[in-house]
């Protein structure tokens, strides 16, 4: 770990327009010289996975032989379907919205009997 002050390190870095402290390759465009400073942790998060599940109208989930599989409900980010192996932005709201409320309706009417 550098002795340095961070700000003395990402400003090097900012010269150098290299880090070999973590080794990025973007955001060095300007050097930090004037405070106050302010930090905040940041971590990882999914937000959206590419393929799933696969269900059906009802939000059931499908076998490989695309017959619903008793009891299995998903909807939101689990689920695969019409977007396939990318995502276009914001249609996982819609997603579940709407296919959480189907599957939730379903899996009420089965609990109901």
């Amino acid at each position: 770990m550098p002795s340095s002050p961070p700000s003395e390190c990402y400003n090097g870095a900012v010269e150098k327009q290299h880090d070999e402290q973590f080794g990025r390759t973007t955001a060095l465009r300007a050097p930090i010289n004037e405070g106050p400073f302010h930090a905040i942790r940041i971590a990882p998060g999914v937000h959206h996975t590419m393929g799933g599940v696969t269900i059906n109208t009802d939000g059931e989930v499908l076998n490989v032989a695309q017959q619903p599989i008793r009891g299995a409900y998903a909807a939101g980010e689990v689920v695969g379907g019409i977007h396939g192996g990318n995502r276009i932005g914001g249609n996982a709201v819609a997603d579940i919205i709407i296919f959480g409320t189907l599957a939730g309706h379903q899996a009420a009417k089965r609990a109901r009997g």
